[in-house]
């Protein structure tokens, strides 16, 4: 009788276990690997070393899929996919990585590219939006960490790089193209659109189209919120991605030490609240290395101790980027809030909270809203109606109240909303 419950357990937990997994994404500009240019070349670019210094960041940073922009086209793509695979990848022994086929249906000298861990996804499909500029790519990937269906997708984006108008406006261009896939798809359920953006401002025009859409629906947010003008700004210096290098001794890597925030990772309204059974979580989102100590000056100057020496080096070596990592929750089941009733509408809630409830709406409805908030018992303590106007973040004062678990709902015409508020 006792060995049969003990198998019965066995199962059980199996079965737990198995319903849920954390995941880890990196997005790395892999700064002109295997492109060879009069500025980057053999001797002070060689696509070798670099291989190693990504062993050393990956091994120490143990994601789970790599998105990355500057692949080159040395030799051919797949050369270069397949070398990153077999030199950087599954090495030590490792087996587990799969590379996404290389596109480059818009003839660029630099393209995307993506690693997975085959033992814990399947590659669905991988669309192209093909644009003047790159490539834009597209990859549905299915969770096998989880008995519950669950796909989502991990968009690669390498804007246009440059300070000029021109440049901002094919930025702009780039952008726009991949929200009308999005809005001839009908949803952006379960999106991370990742890469180097190479915007100097959240008040960009391409930034903006993704955070700030004309369909609410299409919503993608900044897992830190740290808006702004990010280019030599020292109140972003914790959130600064280029450059690691600040010598003139080397004509490929950017130089000038750490002041832009061109690397990102965003995502969708249904990863932010948990909708879609995945769940972005929370104060993991890092520039790897960055430890605010960096403003207009390298990687590994003054002494950076947030990583051991190696990976700081490799940190440095490897591109004048760093890399972008963030976790997430698959099938936890612990969606903090519910999906829209309607598509023009949706509340941006900030959670937890330390007294002030905080929100902003995204929505092209002007009927009045009710709001009202109530305790995990059904006790209604909060209560109001507002005009909905989605330049205006609203406040509302709940300091007085216990910590603990509250719900907030939305109310309109048409309109239904709710949130699970943490009030710490």
């Amino acid at each position: 009788m006792k060995k049969c419950y003990f198998i019965i357990v066995t199962v059980l937990l199996s079965l737990t276990v198995f319903s849920q997994g954390r995941i880890k994404v990196m997005s790395y500009n892999l700064l002109n690997f295997a492109n060879y240019t009069s500025y980057c070349t053999q001797e002070n670019n060689p696509h070798e070393d670099k291989a190693g210094y990504l062993a050393t960041i990956v091994q120490n940073q143990d994601p789970d899929i790599i998105a990355v922009c500057e692949l080159g086209q040395y030799i051919s793509s797949s050369y270069v996919t397949n070398y990153i695979l077999g030199n950087a990848l599954n090495v030590n022994g490792e087996t587990k990585w799969q590379a996404a086929s290389p596109t480059n249906q818009s003839g660029s000298y630099l393209i995307n590219g993506l690693f997975f861990d085959k033992t814990k996804f399947q590659l669905i499909s991988q669309p192209v939006i093909q644009t003047d500029i790159r490539d834009l790519n597209v990859y549905k990937l299915k969770s096998l960490q989880v008995t519950e269906e669950t796909f989502f997708y991990i968009v690669i984006l390498h804007l246009k790089a440059g300070s000029g108008t021109d440049d901002a406006a094919e930025r702009t261009d780039m952008v726009e193209a991949f929200m009308n896939y999005l809005s001839n798809l009908g949803s952006n359920d379960n999106f991370i659109v990742v890469g180097d953006f190479n915007v100097y401002s959240s008040n960009e025009q391409a930034f903006q189209r993704m955070i700030n859409p004309s369909n609410p629906s299409l919503t993608f947010h900044d897992p830190i919120n740290q808006l702004g003008d990010w280019s030599n700004g020292y109140s972003f210096r914790e959130y600064h991605t280029q450059s690691t290098y600040d010598g003139y001794d080397n004509d490929c890597f950017s130089y000038g030490g750490m002041d832009d925030r061109f690397d990102f990772i965003l995502i969708s309204s249904s990863i932010k609240d948990g909708t879609a059974n995945i769940q972005y979580v929370e104060d993991t989102y890092w520039a790897v290395g960055q430890d605010g100590n960096r403003f207009n000056e390298t990687i590994n100057s003054p002494y950076n101790s947030s990583l051991p020496s190696n990976v700081i080096n490799a940190l440095e070596n490897m591109s004048d980027h760093l890399p972008v990592v963030a976790d997430f929750q698959i099938g936890d089941n612990s969606s903090i809030a519910s999906i829209s009733t309607n598509n023009n509408f949706y509340a941006n809630v900030v959670n937890p909270t330390d007294g002030v409830i905080k929100y902003q709406l995204k929505t092209s409805v002007t009927s009045q809203i009710n709001v009202s908030v109530f305790t995990s018992v059904g006790q209604k303590v909060f209560y109001s109606t507002i005009t909905p106007d989605t330049n205006t973040i609203y406040l509302h004062d709940i300091s007085s109240f216990p910590s603990g678990i509250y719900f907030m709902y939305f109310e309109g015409d048409g309109i239904f909303q709710s949130y699970k508020i943490v009030k710490q």
